[in-house]
């Protein structure tokens, strides 16, 4: 099944890193400014004002926060030995148990949001799935599904 969004497209009004720091301002100072950057044009190419509306705004700053807490989960020191590089780079799941003594954490890959499938890594961080819920409500209208 893919999605068309016809007539969908165009240039975005003018949003800036001070746009998104001024309602996100958590993500200030701990990642490098070249990744914001990066998120941010990543995030114009993709999150669409002509379909977001008046949502376009928060649209934006969800998709960029769910890629720079992607990015924070997997990132690791210089230097760091080869297999903490690859278990920063792993897949974690939701969350689903965890316990204190003998320290032992499960997480649940199928039964959490099912009704997100096909949103694949945008259901690993709150801000992803927030993200996800509005561009279904917003891509409703102008969309074919086939």
């Amino acid at each position: 099944m893919g999605v068309i969004y016809k007539g969908i497209g165009g240039a975005n009004p003018p949003f800036t890193i001070d746009d998104y720091f001024s309602l996100y301002p958590q993500f200030k100072d701990i990642v490098p400014q070249e990744v914001v950057d990066m998120y941010l044009r990543f995030a114009d190419s993709c999150v669409k004002k002509a379909l977001w509306r008046d949502g376009w705004k928060v649209g934006m700053c969800l998709f960029i926060s769910h890629f720079l807490t992607l990015y924070l989960q997997s990132k690791t020191p210089e230097g760091s030995p080869e297999n903490q590089v690859i278990a920063a780079g792993e897949a974690r799941g939701l969350k689903a148990s965890k316990a204190v003594d003998s320290v032992s954490v499960s997480y649940d890959f199928t039964t959490a949001m099912q009704d997100l499938d096909g949103w694949a890594a945008f259901k690993l961080t709150t801000y992803g799935t927030q993200f996800a819920t509005l561009a279904k409500i917003y891509g409703m209208g102008a969309a074919y599904v086939w």
